[in-house]
């Protein structure tokens, strides 16, 4: 159920802020970036019309009544966030700018960037050692917080409890690595032979909430 606290930080959003714009057509899902022009609190959510290779072309599905889902990143010191809301395009006005108005959402989700429980994904991933690119494992990301996460790859025993390694994440062709260190590891099924690494985040609050934010939203938006 959203709150109204939900509602209070959609409406007070900084003009600029990206925004991620995914249409729901009958054939195709198309994932568009966008950025925030304003918000009419209650009545619309207003979008610029981008003009970057990604855009060209849909035009045709830019309409009035098309279905959209829209994720925002609240950088709001006191709770970053991911605000994510289903609605429709009410009108695409191009009298005084390229702007795409999107009907005001009854309800929000959020989804807190701060909170220390780890948020299932799924994202291709590697380990090296850590003053090298010499590729130690791969697998996959199964969870993240700012705190840590969950590795899974075939069992190793290139890799050593409270040593440290680069982690290493595929989001969509950009490359994103962080110095880890593992602290657990558990078999998950002895037939598939696969292990989860568990594991804490060497950097800083503010570069693993970057990291995080951008592995989340990749994720979201596959």
């Amino acid at each position: 159920m959203s709150s109204e606290k939900d509602f209070n930080t959609l409406d007070n959003l900084t003009c600029n802020t990206e925004v991620h714009l995914q249409l729901l057509t009958p054939t195709k899902t198309i994932r568009l970036r966008s950025r925030l022009i304003g918000v009419d609190p209650g009545r619309a959510v207003i979008l610029a019309y981008g003009n970057d290779k990604s855009w060209r072309g849909t035009s045709a599905f830019i309409t009035d009544r098309q279905s959209v889902v829209i994720r925002v990143v609240n950088s709001d010191e006191q709770d970053a966030s991911i605000l994510a809301f289903r609605s429709n395009i009410q009108q695409v006005i191009s009298a005084v700018g390229r702007w795409i108005i999107v009907r005001y959402p009854k309800e929000l989700q959020t989804l807190s960037l701060r909170q220390h429980s780890r948020i299932p994904i799924n994202i291709k991933a590697s380990l090296t050692t850590i003053d090298s690119s010499e590729v130690l494992s791969t697998g996959y990301l199964k969870d993240i917080s700012i705190k840590g996460g969950a590795f899974v790859s075939e069992a190793s025993g290139n890799f050593n409890v409270d040593n440290q390694y680069q982690l290493k994440m595929d989001l969509g062709g950009e490359e994103e690595s962080i110095s880890i260190t593992i602290k657990n590891q558990q078999e998950l099924d002895p037939s598939s032979r696969l292990a989860q690494y568990g594991f804490t985040l060497d950097a800083s609050v503010e570069e693993s909430e970057t990291l995080v934010q951008k592995a989340i939203l990749h994720y979201l938006n596959q």
